[in-house]
């Protein structure tokens, strides 16, 4: 199974120190790695550290986004002749073993498009789904950590290049259960993952998380929380949508800096997802 199955890592002005610590803990375990960095002005020292290891890098001049980066990695593997990329973000370290208690999971069913972990972030827990079960079919759940199947990546189109950052694997979740395969999620198999720069807060009976995302970050996940329902005729999802947009405005007044800046990108990406991606 090791010989199927590559790792797709996606670098952006990275922190070295943390990026060699990911390629160290998955390098023994697959034969190789696939890095793509989306003009990183580090990036040779990014170079520098990947030669160390059992890795091929994709130098790309400026920040494609995240869905490009995902969409080259994964054609870089079905050159290679792989059927499965284990995606990482920049910062995911495997613990031992990762890839084997991974890999016994990817013929459970027919069908399979994705198996990803469970997620717990440093601060917050378990994000997302936490099945009950030894596994369960999801809806969706993060790139980081998950195995993706290389067939079914061709056979939905690939990433959806235009919506570059955030919620791009949520809406490849949707095509892929749309076209009938599955996405599963092991309960047993976690990954630490670290949500930015995330803070926590209560007000009155809720926790509310702050993100401290950049403005220009704000501008693509309001976008996307409009284009990826309206895309799909997804109604209830589109309503979903504008209140998390809404949601979005009310922490930022509430608790973070660069408010105005922020609140302008939001109101542009809002205006922009339901006019159609730009």
């Amino acid at each position: 199974m090791r010989e199927m199955i590559f790792a797709g890592i996606i670098t952006y002005n990275a922190d070295i120190k943390i990026l060699e610590n990911n390629l160290t803990a998955i390098s023994h375990q697959l034969n190789e790695m696939i890095i793509v960095d989306n003009g990183s002005k580090n990036i040779e020292k990014i170079s520098e550290v990947a030669s160390k290891f059992n890795s091929f890098i994709i130098k790309n001049e400026n920040n494609e986004g995240i869905a490009k980066a995902l969409n080259q990695a994964m054609q870089c593997g079905v050159d290679r002749g792989y059927s499965w990329m284990l995606s990482l973000d920049q910062d995911s370290i495997c613990p031992d073993k990762y890839v084997i208690e991974i890999s016994r999971y990817l013929s459970i069913e027919d069908n399979i498009g994705v198996v990803a972990p469970i997620i717990v972030d440093r601060t917050f827990g378990v994000i997302g789904h936490n099945p009950v079960n030894e596994y369960a079919k999801v809806n969706t759940c993060i790139t980081s950590g998950s195995v993706v199947n290389v067939g079914v990546w061709e056979s939905v189109g690939g990433y959806d290049e235009s919506m570059f950052i955030d919620l791009v694997d949520f809406e490849y979740c949707y095509r892929v259960r749309k076209q009938g395969y599955s996405v599963i999620q092991i309960r047993d198999i976690k990954l630490e993952h670290k949500l930015g720069d995330c803070e926590r807060h209560k007000l009155l009976f809720w926790n509310i998380r702050v993100n401290n995302h950049s403005a220009s970050r704000k501008y693509f996940i309001a976008r996307n929380n409009i284009y990826y329902p309206k895309k799909h005729h997804l109604h209830l999802h589109f309503i979903r949508g504008n209140l998390r947009n809404l949601q979005l405005i009310f922490i930022i007044l509430l608790y973070e800096n660069s408010k105005l800046s922020k609140i302008k990108s939001v109101s542009k990406g809002w205006y922009e997802g339901i006019q159609g991606v730009k």
